[in-house]
């Protein structure tokens, strides 16, 4: 089963949307609170990561390419993107305990003297 979360806009208390949880039973909704702030972040982490992409459905979409674009998603999140949270680690590499999320493991370029 794929939980869906969204917030309580519009689009996700329309009849359309409701109609395509109700037929795709292997599908979950659940809506956040009032003003929950995860529920906003997307769009401005699309803006800041132009290269993350949207896990929203569409009608051309089934519930199995969804799932596949969430587990995508996740791994790109956390095997691939590094967090500011973290050091600039990824959270795979702190979870493992390759990098510490205290201490930066980025290459950074070494400036020499010009003297």
């Amino acid at each position: 089963m794929v939980t869906i979360v969204t917030d309580n806009g519009g689009p996700f208390r329309s009849f359309t949307f409701e109609a395509f949880i109700a037929t795709h039973p292997e599908l979950a909704h659940v809506r956040t609170r009032g003003a929950e702030p995860r529920a906003e972040r997307l769009p401005r982490t699309r803006v800041r990561h132009p290269e993350v992409r949207t896990v929203v459905p569409r009608r051309d979409h089934d519930a199995f390419t969804l799932a596949e674009r969430a587990e995508d998603y996740r791994i790109e999140y956390n095997t691939v993107r590094p967090h500011e949270a973290i050091a600039w680690n990824r959270p795979q590499e702190v979870h493992l305990g390759l990098a510490d999320p205290t201490i930066p493991t980025f290459q950074t370029k070494e400036i020499l003297p010009t003297t």
